[in-house]
């Protein structure tokens, strides 16, 4: 048996075995502190167990991983706007990661998209599904790697949504339910690579690439990348009282550790007084502000300055 479909078997079998954190309990201590954003229960964790709300925390950086960094300009660097929000008719929709480890790929293909729409003036989804099921280097719904999936778009390219779609209520092979029926406890292995297109169109020819991959390193680096060249995928360490986020500029304030996640960074700003990433999630618009979040900027908040991926589109 393949080793990441063994691992995945194991964790569906053990998926109930203990009861999610309790949303309404960590909501109360949040709010009690009166920090600077506001907690509740998320629709998406409603229900949800501990090893299935861990099992989509699918950031796992490959420690031989080796980017070139990219470098700004003391002019540029100097030149970069306070506050930025990328153009709203190029960032794409709140998607659906479903039950899968996949927040690496979604983050990878969420940005990627944006990046091609700014430099080419028409926004097209591509499809997380095409490194889900395609990118060998990483583990699918058992997690990956944002540089490899980054490097596979350089490489491989990236097909359409329209191509491959991911869930089975677009086509697709993973499976979900309505927003008022989150969440949906059924957990999939991770799909076999799948070349023929769902549209008709033809996989090899329906693929979009990247001319480079880089990291970028530094608050004002990620503040000039993301201004001057879009939407960049980040990924940072999920604790339990994240899970019940509303609004505001998330601070942690629990110790319980869940797993790394990865995700996309639109943006950046300052609300009553304290400096924020914008960010864009893959668990619907079920969760968070409509599927978004602010998180501190400036204090490697959760570890988001970390890791910070970007590319330029062919």
């Amino acid at each position: 048996m393949d080793s990441r479909v063994f691992s995945l078997c194991v964790l569906a079998a053990v998926a109930f075995a203990a009861p999610g954190p309790d949303l309404k309990k960590i909501a109360a201590q949040v709010n009690a502190r009166k920090t600077s954003w506001t907690a509740g229960e998320n629709d998406h964790f409603k229900g949800r167990s501990l090893e299935s709300t861990r099992r989509l925390m699918g950031y796992k950086r490959n420690p031989d991983r080796v980017l070139p960094m990219a470098t700004f300009s003391e002019e540029l660097l100097a030149a970069t706007p306070k506050e930025f929000r990328t153009d709203l008719n190029c960032i794409g929709p709140v998607l659906n990661q479903g039950d899968c480890g996949s927040c690496w790929a979604f983050g990878a293909a969420e940005s990627i998209s944006d990046r091609t729409c700014l430099a080419h003036g028409k926004f097209i989804q591509l499809a997380p599904l095409d490194l889900v099921d395609c990118d060998q280097d990483d583990n699918g719904c058992d997690g990956g790697d944002p540089g490899s999936a980054y490097t596979y778009a350089q490489t491989n390219g990236l097909a359409t949504e329209g191509c491959l779609p991911y869930l089975t209520s677009e086509g697709g092979p993973v499976p979900t339910c309505a927003p008022d029926a989150q969440p949906c406890l059924n957990f999939i292995n991770t799909p076999g690579c799948n070349t023929t297109c769902a549209n008709g169109a033809v996989y090899n020819s329906d693929k979009h690439f990247l001319t480079n991959v880089y990291g970028v390193q530094g608050v004002q680096q990620i503040m000039t990348e993301i201004s001057t060249n879009g939407p960049v995928e980040a990924a940072f360490t999920v604790y339990q009282d994240f899970l019940a986020y509303k609004s505001g500029v998330y601070v942690q304030t629990s110790q319980d550790a869940l797993g790394g996640h990865a995700i996309k960074i639109i943006g950046y700003g300052t609300l009553n007084g304290v400096d924020y990433w914008e960010c864009q999630n893959s668990w619907t618009t079920t969760w968070g502000d409509q599927g978004m979040f602010l998180i501190r900027r400036g204090t490697d908040e959760c570890g988001i300055e970390d890791d910070i991926v970007a590319g330029t589109p062919q």
